[in-house]
């Protein structure tokens, strides 16, 4: 095997094993399993929940001002 082609199907082997990796990691459902949050949605949920408490209490203060 020449050298240009075994380099050809090393990257070929490497793309496909990192398509693999990318593949696990996503969220995807699969039949009977229901689907997983990402750590991304968690982060984001998290972050929104507390920009809605941080809301709240803004507004009762403002009313008990009042």
């Amino acid at each position: 095997m020449t050298k240009s082609r075994a380099f050809n199907r090393f990257q070929r082997f490497t793309a496909k094993m990192r398509r693999r990796h990318l593949k696990a990691w996503l969220p995807e459902q699969r039949e009977g399993e229901p689907l997983a949050e990402a750590r991304g949605a968690d982060l984001r949920k998290r972050g929104w929940q507390t920009d809605q408490m941080h809301e709240l209490e803004t507004l009762d203060s403002g009313l008990q001002l009042s």
